[in-house]
């Protein structure tokens, strides 16, 4: 009987230490997560792409929002001018310029709100097209500095200034990102 209870004493003394020898994996000291953060709420707001592109939808938006003023001021010159005209017209011959000027107003309404829609594409295309840029510029600083995460700096509460990297990100990106339209190259 002390034969069998020897084995698994020996057993259990043998895993004791083959645990205590170091394995290789376990050998390697481990090393604290390298983290940056970028404020892309900022990089955004003063990225000069950006800014450019805000600046040309807002003037093709002022553009069209004239533009349109000036059509509807003919619809209603026009209206005003039929409303003159109604004694000395048939009563079909009105209906008929009545529905044509309502059929024209119904159709500026549907062009001011494809042009509204137009523009707001054409934003949010550029900013798809700079935070694609910006994320392919983090990528290339993680490398650089063999960085294990970046974060968004709207998930941070506090962050020493070695780890904050937005400024190099905003440089970065005008250097690289002028103009989204075109995708043109800075100096």
């Amino acid at each position: 009987m002390t034969r069998q209870c020897s084995w698994p004493l020996r057993f259990a003394a043998a895993l004791v230490f083959l645990s205590l020898l170091p394995v290789a994996a376990d050998a390697q000291v481990e090393r604290a997560p390298l983290i940056g953060v970028i404020d892309v709420q900022a990089v955004l707001r003063e990225s000069v792409a950006v800014k450019t592109l805000a600046e040309r939808v807002e003037a093709a938006r002022i553009a069209a929002q004239q533009t349109m003023r000036d059509r509807e001021e003919a619809l209603r010159e026009a209206d005003l001018d039929l409303a003159q005209r109604r004694a000395s017209l048939s009563t079909d011959d009105y209906r008929q310029e009545r529905s044509s000027l309502e059929a024209e107003g119904v159709a500026l309404q549907r062009e001011m709100q494809a042009e509204r829609r137009r523009l707001d594409q054409l934003f949010s295309q550029g900013m798809a097209q700079v935070q694609q840029v910006l994320q392919s510029i983090s990528q290339e600083i993680a490398v650089e500095r063999e960085l294990d995460l970046i974060l968004a700096k709207t998930t941070v509460i506090i962050v020493k200034s070695e780890f904050d990297l937005t400024e190099e990100a905003l440089r970065r990106l005008n250097s690289r990102l002028v103009d989204v339209s075109s995708g043109t190259a800075g100096n």
